[in-house]
């Protein structure tokens, strides 16, 4: 093991892995190179903060250890979007990103973590300060607005030492670790970038959009470790390919959310490992871990950390040197009382009663979330749902319900329409639940809302019920972008504006529709208008309908003067939906 705090005077082979995927292999000879490249570039701004975000965890990975070195505080922003950025590039000295950079960092210095000179200077060996500030990391916004939470090296270092303890013997020094959670939060960043490097494990660099793409990068014969949320585990388990190496598998790490019982048997099955489910938050760092053999065992605390009953409010105090944001109680360790209810039981062990703010007062009469959403969960139109109480002014509120329809919903709500459908729910809530109670907003989606954890932000479904204007166009899940290149991946929401008359009872989006996204798209790349001469080889393979989630491709030629596009399926990227090409006024 090589603690934070002593990575840079520590002296692992250079020819070590330290990690691999599509974008390539990297060693600890080169991950040493391109932080002492990164370092110099960052003198200036030393002692600043830098915020950090990167698709490509070795890019990553180097951007943190850099900005360390020279004494910076990293900003991990939760996401990429614009709007995310420029509400924090006033706060921020510098950026470090992967990609081009995006307007929304209004000219503030950025560089690319992998963009270094040749010959780098050399690598100030000396340790880090353990109570220096490392991170500045964002809760997840589920129950609220997100808040700042910083990270010293200690925190992590400690945390990473543990995890080592209670796991390292299962994972052994060779076990690959793939990841599908993103380094910018805690979990993913511990999972996927410090443990792994503390430890020598390679780790993949690639951002996992779709389960499936974990099967090529586990090797034939390597042994491999999971670290995964509990909704891309359901998908895991069912679709991914990794099922054939179930004998490679060492461990299975879920995080973000609860994991039911019947998905950690059948993981178990499929994988040949029970999960090991992690449970904390930003500002408590880990906090406990449980193996559901029986189904609902109770969450043991980590090595470190103790638990108790907060007996003010009912939740769960925890005391760890892990702790960030609490109250210090000596010995380098702080008390943080969470938002969740808890039950003892014996030898400090609890269980987890649900998340005590979501409890809400509607009409005078108070209303617990979860459990009109477990009876919400029991109709069978209903796949996933989410509730949140919304204000009507002068302190009156409502509940809205965000709904995932089942699969044989869909041909429902199709003939009959999302009135028929919220009627029926509200019909199966009405002798449980006071009238006042029943939920007066509906949204049906193919998908909620989530971050890069598996978690449902509140803002998110908030926004659902912002504006009651028809959706003119896709949901956006992930962009890539080149030169000459556009690839974005969308979803095709069911209350698309295109559909109507396209056709009742089976809408799909009209060929014209899908060639006009195709040259938003195109002006997107271009930065300009797109004056289009001519369309050419127009083809429509497949019908596009709701849910659908898509790959909509642009390339650009060289000359400026040529253009192509594609909408694939984005579980099956030999199924088109549509491609074309075209040549455009005034290429180069």
């Amino acid at each position: 093991m090589i603690p934070l705090s002593h990575w840079f005077d520590a002296r692992a082979p250079a020819d070590a892995p330290v990690a691999f995927g599509r974008e390539g292999e990297r060693s600890h000879g080169d991950l040493r190179a391109n932080v002492a490249a990164l370092a110099a570039r960052l003198a200036p701004a030393k002692g600043g903060d830098l915020l950090l975000h990167c698709e490509d965890a070795y890019a990553f990975a180097v951007g943190l250890l850099a900005a360390a070195r020279v004494g910076a505080r990293a900003v991990l922003p939760p996401a990429r979007q614009p709007g995310t950025l420029r509400s924090l590039v006033g706060e921020i000295d510098g950026v470090l990103l992967d990609g081009d950079p995006p307007e929304a960092i209004g000219g503030k210095p950025c560089w690319h973590p992998l963009e270094a000179p040749e010959s780098p200077p050399p690598l100030d060996p000396s340790p880090l300060d353990r109570d220096a500030p490392l991170a500045v990391l964002f809760t997840s916004g589920t129950t609220g607005a997100a808040r700042r939470v910083e990270k010293s090296v200690r925190h992590l270092e400690d945390e990473v030492a543990v995890l080592e303890r209670c796991f390292g013997a299962q994972l052994g020094p060779d076990a690959r670790v793939l990841a599908t959670v993103a380094p910018h939060h805690l979990y993913g960043l511990l999972f996927r970038v410090l443990w792994p490097l503390a430890a020598g494990r390679p780790f993949l660099r690639s951002p996992v959009l779709h389960p499936e793409e974990l099967a090529p990068h586990s090797g034939d014969e390597a042994p491999f470790a999971v670290a995964t949320t509990p909704v891309t585990l359901r998908h895991l388990v069912l679709r991914s390919d990794l099922a054939r190496r179930r004998g490679s598998c060492r461990a299975v790490f879920s995080s973000g959310g609860p994991l039911a019982a019947e998905l950690a048997r059948r993981t178990a099955e499929v994988l040949g490992c029970v999960p090991v489910e992690v449970y904390g938050s930003t500002e408590t760092g880990g906090v406990a871990t449980r193996q559901q053999q029986a189904g609902d065992e109770p969450w043991r605390p980590m090595p470190g950390v103790e638990v108790a009953v907060d007996a003010a409010s009912g939740c769960l105090a925890v005391v760890s040197p892990f702790v960030s944001a609490g109250e210090p109680v000596g010995g380098g360790r702080s008390r943080f009382v969470t938002g969740d209810a808890v039950a003892s039981v014996e030898q400090g062990a609890f269980r987890l009663l649900g998340r005590a703010d979501r409890v809400v007062k509607v009409g005078e009469r108070r209303l617990a979330l979860p459990d009109m959403e477990e009876h919400l969960r029991r109709h069978p139109t209903v796949a996933e749902v989410a509730l949140l109480a919304l204000g009507m002014g002068a302190g009156e509120a409502r509940v809205a319900a965000v709904v995932v329809p089942s699969a044989e919903a869909w041909d429902a709500l199709a003939a009959g329409g999302r009135r028929a459908l919220a009627k029926s729910l509200t019909e199966h809530l009405a002798p449980d639940f006071a009238r006042v109670l029943l939920p007066r907003a509906w949204r049906f989606v193919a998908a909620l809302p989530r971050d890069a954890q598996g978690k449902v932000p509140s803002d998110a479904l908030r926004a659902l019920f912002e504006s009651d204007a028809p959706l003119l166009a896709p949901e956006r899940l992930a962009v890539r972008r080149g030169e000459r290149h556009l690839d974005l991946h969308l979803r095709i929401p069911w209350d698309l504006v295109f559909f109507d008359g396209h056709f009742p009872g089976s809408p799909v989006v009209p060929g014209v529709v899908q060639v006009h996204f195709a040259l938003l798209a195109l002006e997107e790349l271009l930065g300009r208008a797109a004056r289009v001469r001519a369309l050419e080889a127009l083809k429509f393979h497949d019908l596009l309908g709701p849910g659908a989630e898509t790959w909509l491709r642009v390339r650009v030629d060289e000359d400026g003067a040529r253009f192509r596009f594609s909408l694939e399926d984005a579980g099956r990227p030999e199924r088109l939906f549509a491609s074309g090409r075209g040549r455009l006024e005034g290429g180069r």
